[in-house]
């Protein structure tokens, strides 16, 4: 009955933030100034720098043989729960969060227009808590590269996040799924 009260067989909560599409920017892992963002945490839909305690759930970087990579945290030795995979077809096709075919321990290796799809790690918080029934659940984002700047050692993203708990709907407007 609980459950049921949501108006979702899941109990999922009803969807309250409105996804958009939204450009960032990220600086490098490595070969830039420490305090410039090389990571992105998906539930607070922050930037956030990797030397610090703030979370996040993939990072960026560019190699040595000047390879853009996109890293979850496993494979960073962080943990192994957030997770990224491409995504099929174009970004406007992306418009469901796959379940699985995530890869936590390695990075991708991205160019100009590949688009990619991240899982977070397990939270309860973030803009949209979860209910404390459900535990804590992953929350999902799609993202474009736009542009690689070897010099500067940036990538800018095209990207929409969904906030809301146990939602993977990956299109602009109030998700239904």
């Amino acid at each position: 009955m609980l459950l049921s009260a949501c108006g979702d067989p899941l109990g999922l909560p009803p969807a309250t933030v409105v996804n958009f599409v939204d450009t960032l920017a990220l600086d490098g892992l490595s070969g830039t100034d420490i305090v410039l963002p090389s990571g992105y945490d998906i539930p607070n839909m922050t930037k956030t720098r990797t030397d610090r305690a703030a979370p996040f759930d993939f990072a960026f970087d560019i190699d040595p043989s000047g390879e853009s990579r996109i890293f979850p945290t496993g494979a960073l030795g962080l943990g192994s729960n957030a997770g990224v995979r491409f995504a099929e077809g174009s970004f406007d096709d992306a418009d469901v969060a796959p379940e699985d075919g995530y890869v936590t321990d390695s990075a991708l290796v991205v160019h100009v227009d590949s688009v990619f799809v991240v899982r977070s790690r397990p939270i309860r918080g973030g803009i949209v808590p979860c209910p404390f029934f459900l535990g804590a659940l992953p929350r999902y984002g799609k993202f474009r590269v736009l542009a690689i700047d070897l010099q500067q050692r940036r990538i800018t993203l095209e990207a929409l996040i969904n906030v809301n708990c146990g939602y993977r709907g990956l299109q602009t407007g109030l998700p239904d799924q």
